[in-house]
């Protein structure tokens, strides 16, 4: 009987487009080609996802010379500065372990046509007619066809399960992993439709893949409820199901590899996605020469994905059983038989939910804020008593530049308001440039303290701001300043974007004379809650506008649109403050009621 736990061939067979094999040495090459792989939130030691990322790197290691990079982060912030840095050096290959790296990773791949770019989880994007938007030569896509491997793995536990109740445990509630959701409810129901299964997510942020303790929680529960059998996709939240499963004597499903050593004789079987081999080839790929990009799925038929069948847990699957879940496989293989995508299952939030996200975001907006003025305050330090418009001085705008990818441009400004030095080349023709009567450097004329601008629309188009540090001289005279002018949907975006693409919220930010500075709405970015057209038939829009100025922090109830054009719906919005430099924005999370638990 074939052991379904090895199937490299067919997948090496997916990726390879050449028949030539290209032996490469450290001897051949003194240079060995760089491999940068940015791990997803949870990082290594996940024991399932990003584990089997970083043992299809070493395996590239060990059998092509390459020089494997690693990198973990903790925050938004951390993961687009660990791309960018990745992508501005020396490294032939970039690898993105999330569907999070799928937008970062399109404009890179851009911006750096002779690197390659490899993102785990890809997440499609569509035009206006639904056509999928190709990728750059450079970009290989990869995505999983998990419900696959989850029909299968419900298939099994529905068949297995004597109670006739079963659960699954999701980590982040995002349209990947309700794939695994659909894959496995459908697979057990099909088998025995009078199955119960019990569905349950630990979280909507990238914390509920590494929440142990989460996962015992809900996974308790459900053994109580009569479950004897829970699949979990999610992550390091893993770890809780599998010791719930110890403590009550039931049963668990692993994902992503074969995870019964963390629970040996209660891990039923694991839907396995064979990450490790599809890193391995593309990094063969990639040193052979043959490196293609553009969207790539795999499923049973690539044998990307499958379940485990082993020593290990041979004695726990009866034969019988395990026929019937074979056959399902040929079935799903010879297209005879269509895996469901998605599930009934709708995205409900809480409001404790909407304020943990706010929470999130506004650490995390501070964060960025706190780096670029900590950056720009070692500037002046680093300025004082300098020539401003001299070689010293480009030197520290282009290191400014380079260490914050946020930035437009950054500039000396003399002590007259004049702009004399301006990085990078493209923006020098702002150099020699009055900016003296402009009210934030009035302000800063005035205190000689630093000052954040508010919001106007840049030379080089976007809604920006500027922040200025004052430069003294060694006697504390005052020289001039220092400045970064930035776009804050450029240093949002990333932060925000992640939150907002996968649940049903609105996200903002305001300035208090009703400027909106950001919105995940584009169109919406530039307008005034006071004044513009679009709000004046919406009288409470107006009136919540005016509270948020007047509270740095609040929480209120109106009617808007959910899409311009639509009628209008009931909404929920909480709100808090970001300061920097006597500037307030107003961060606020928007929800429909009817997204929301009752």
């Amino acid at each position: 009987m074939m052991k379904w736990t090895r199937v490299v061939s067919s997948l090496m067979l997916f990726f390879a487009v050449s028949l030539i094999v290209v032996q490469v040495s450290l001897a051949q090459n003194s240079k060995p080609l760089r491999v940068v792989l940015i791990f997803d939130i949870g990082g290594r030691g996940d024991g399932g996802f990003n584990d089997s990322a970083y043992r299809g790197l070493e395996k590239a290691v060990a059998e092509l010379g390459v020089k494997a990079v690693y990198v973990e982060h903790k925050r938004n912030l951390e993961l687009d500065q660990a791309v960018n840095d990745a992508a501005s050096s020396d490294a032939a290959m970039i690898i993105g372990v999330g569907f999070a790296f799928s937008e970062t990773f399109n404009q890179l791949a851009a911006k750096y046509p002779d690197k390659k770019f490899i993102c785990i989880d890809y997440s499609v994007k569509v035009d206006g007619k639904g056509r999928i938007i190709p990728l750059a030569a450079n970009l290989a896509g990869l995505t999983f066809r998990e419900e696959e491997g989850s029909y299968l793995v419900g298939a099994l536990a529905a068949l297995k399960s004597k109670t006739g109740k079963i659960g699954f445990v999701g980590g982040m509630d995002n349209p990947i992993i309700r794939k695994f959701q659909a894959g496995y409810q459908a697979g057990a129901e099909a088998v025995r439709p009078g199955i119960r299964v019990f569905s349950k997510y630990a979280g909507i942020t990238g914390h509920a893949f590494s929440d142990p303790a989460k996962g015992y929680r809900i996974a308790t529960r459900m053994y109580q409820d009569g479950a004897d059998i829970i699949y979990h996709a999610s992550g390091a939240t893993g770890a809780g199901v599998f010791r719930a499963a110890r403590e009550m004597n039931r049963l668990a499903i692993g994902v992503d590899v074969d995870q019964s050593p963390q629970a040996p004789g209660f891990i039923l079987t694991s839907m396995i996605k064979n990450i490790d081999v599809a890193v391995l080839e593309s990094v063969r790929s990639l040193v052979q020469g043959n490196f293609t990009g553009g969207l790539k799925t795999l499923g049973l038929k690539e044998n990307g994905v499958g379940f485990v069948y082993n020593d290990r847990n041979r004695k726990m699957i009866p034969a019988g059983i395990y026929e019937k879940v074979l056959a399902l496989r040929a079935k799903i293989i010879a297209g005879e038989l269509a895996v469901p995508k998605t599930t009934r299952h709708k995205t409900l939030l809480s409001r404790d939910d909407l304020q943990v996200i706010l929470e999130r975001m506004h650490s995390e907006i501070g964060a960025v804020l706190h780096k670029v003025d900590t950056d720009l305050r070692q500037s002046a330090r680093d300025l004082s008593g300098r020539d401003l418009k001299g070689s010293e001085a480009r030197t520290v705008l282009k290191k400014l530049y380079a260490a914050n990818p946020y930035i437009i441009d950054c500039e000396t400004v003399s002590n007259k308001g004049i702009m004399v030095a301006v990085e990078p080349p493209a923006h020098r023709t702002s150099e020699g440039a009055d900016i003296s009567g402009q009210a934030h450097m009035v302000k800063l004329f005035k205190t000689h303290r630093p000052v954040l601008s508010g919001s106007f629309r840049s030379v080089e188009g976007p809604q920006a701001v500027v922040i200025h540090h004052p430069v003294f001289s060694v006697g504390r005279r005052f020289d001039g300043s220092v400045a970064a002018l930035f776009a804050p949907e450029y240093l949002l975006a990333g932060i925000i974007g992640p939150f907002q693409s996968n649940l049903p919220v609105e996200i903002f930010l305001m300035q208090t004379d009703g400027l909106i500075i950001y919105d995940v709405d584009a169109k919406q970015i530039g307008r005034n809650a006071f004044t513009d057209p679009l709000y004046q038939s919406f009288p409470a829009v107006i009136a919540l506008a005016r509270k948020m100025v007047a509270a740095p922090d609040g929480k209120d109830s109106y009617d808007f649109y959910r899409k311009v054009g639509e009628a209008p719906i009931a909404k929920v919005i909480y709100w808090r403050t970001v300061n920097l430099h006597g500037t307030a924005w107003r961060l606020a999370i928007t929800c429909a009621k009817d997204s929301l638990e009752n």
